[in-house]
């Protein structure tokens, strides 16, 4: 891969990470949080709860929604897979990008290379397997509750995001691990 794409695709994958890492803690991961330091009025991040209203209202996002709502028995676990695998890698990511963008050597050298377009591999898997998951799982939900409308919304945009960026990941680093010399472990 030229230098030049590598550079661009570094730039992609940075701002992914950017907006992933925030998403993580101010979405993604607040069920893990205790509940008495979100949900009531006093608590000191009540702000999320409220983020969470938000959402639900604009959104109606079942995977979100509060009890009595049933959420699906995999959805645990996928927040639990956020927390040990997608929000290390995405800190180191972001380490390495940045450092990388700034001229340095970064972590691994410039930019993600070798060992690192094999983490990102595993990363677009993951993060493609979960997503396709959970956007049937809300493919399946009941009109009555959530419109036409709404799960376009939810495919095609916030759910279609992810797993945009997973095929691409996994495609990217397939393709390079296809031609010798590309990829160096």
């Amino acid at each position: 891969m030229s230098p030049s794409i590598r550079n661009v695709l570094d730039k992609v994958y940075l701002a992914y990470f950017l907006i992933h890492l925030p998403v993580l803690f101010l979405v993604d991961l607040v069920p893990l949080y205790p509940a008495s330091l979100w949900v009531p009025p006093s608590s000191p991040l009540h702000f999320l709860y409220e983020l969470r209203v938000y959402y639900m209202e604009t959104y109606n996002d079942q995977f979100f929604a509060p009890p009595p709502a049933e959420i699906p028995s995999f959805f645990p676990l996928f927040a639990f897979l956020e927390l040990v695998f997608h929000l290390p890698v995405s800190l180191w990511a972001v380490r390495v990008l940045l450092g990388s963008s700034r001229g340095g050597s970064g972590v691994e050298g410039s930019g993600l290379k070798g060992r690192a377009e094999l983490l990102l591999l595993v990363y677009g898997v993951e993060t493609a397997l979960t997503t396709a998951t959970c956007m049937y799982e809300a493919f399946l939900w009941d009109p009555a509750v959530v419109s036409a409308q709404q799960k376009m919304v939810l495919l095609g945009g916030l759910y279609g995001g992810y797993l945009a960026v997973g095929e691409y990941s996994t495609g990217l680093c397939f393709d390079a691990w296809k031609k010798p010399g590309e990829i160096r472990l």
